[in-house]
């Protein structure tokens, strides 16, 4: 034994220590510190792929927001719709009369846009309700945002002199 490595069988062909004078971890100890050296940055493969991922995500919240945007404007179309169609409703339960059976249509402005609207009357079951439907677009001819419906009713008040339903006074 030589003190330092035990002794190994020594295959043909393979590297012996003694005669080369060297370690037979020098090798080792070489790539450990070939590694080290690379340790200290990023290849970059791995910067164009970090990039990359980075990219993505970002493409990715931009279409998010942009999502979001456009359901903000559609959402706020359809609110200001939906009041346009319950104020021509309030108007016609305000006038005091049953409307006559057909249709109306026109335009009002509100926050900012014009809005328009149609609306159909027609007969209930009783001869004292109407059936209304008020749609509302943002454009003449333009598809319909809201559709409102409902039914009017005459008040059930007795004339002066008549007999109130059911024997009331």
């Amino acid at each position: 034994m030589n003190g330092c490595f035990p002794l190994r069988k020594r295959h043909p062909g393979s590297f012996s220590s003694r005669e080369s004078g060297t370690s037979p971890y020098a090798f080792q100890r070489g790539a450990a510190q070939h590694r080290a050296g690379h340790a200290r940055g990023f290849t970059l493969l791995e910067v164009v792929v970090a990039l990359l991922i980075v990219a993505l995500g970002l493409a990715a919240a931009v279409e998010l927001t942009t999502l979001a945007a456009g359901n903000a404007f559609t959402l706020q179309q359809k609110t200001l719709a939906d009041w346009v169609a319950m104020n021509r409703l309030a108007t016609l339960r305000m006038a005091g009369t049953l409307p006559a059976a057909g249709s109306a249509t026109g335009h009002v402005k509100m926050g900012g846009n014009t809005f328009y609207w149609r609306e159909v009357i027609s007969g209930g079951a009783l001869p004292q309700v109407r059936n209304v439907r008020i749609s509302v677009s943002g454009k003449a001819d333009g598809a319909t945002l809201v559709t409102l419906q409902s039914s009017l009713a005459a008040a059930l008040v007795p004339t002066a002199g008549a007999a109130a339903p059911g024997g009331l006074p």
